[in-house]
């Protein structure tokens, strides 16, 4: 039989060096394992998480992520809320915050 194909782990931001939450290192593979099914090519909500650039530019409403300011990012707080589709795990959304309110580098 044909195994069924895997999900490639998540890095976790423990794994990530410190002070290296980048989009590149850690942000764009979480967001391609835990968002990309609606928020990739599809755009659901005009949202695309696929590049970097595409992250920042937001929605069909906006920006979703404000560098600096992950409490008045909405994606933080729909993640927070809870119940999402492509809901983060704590670890996740912890470390999606740092990296926000580190100015959300890219590199």
């Amino acid at each position: 039989p044909t195994p069924l194909p895997t999900v490639p782990p998540t890095p976790t931001a423990e794994a990530v060096a410190p002070g290296a939450l980048t989009w590149d290192a850690y942000t764009a593979l979480v967001f391609e394992n835990k968002c990309g099914s609606c928020h990739g090519a599809a755009k659901f909500g005009g949202l695309s998480l696929q590049t970097y650039a595409d992250a920042l530019a937001g929605g069909n409403n906006g920006a979703v992520i404000i560098p600096g300011d992950s409490t008045g990012s909405p994606l933080i707080a729909i993640q927070t809320a809870g119940g999402h589709a492509g809901q983060l795990s704590p670890e996740e959304l912890a470390a999606i915050k740092e990296w926000i309110d580190a100015g959300a580098p890219e590199k």
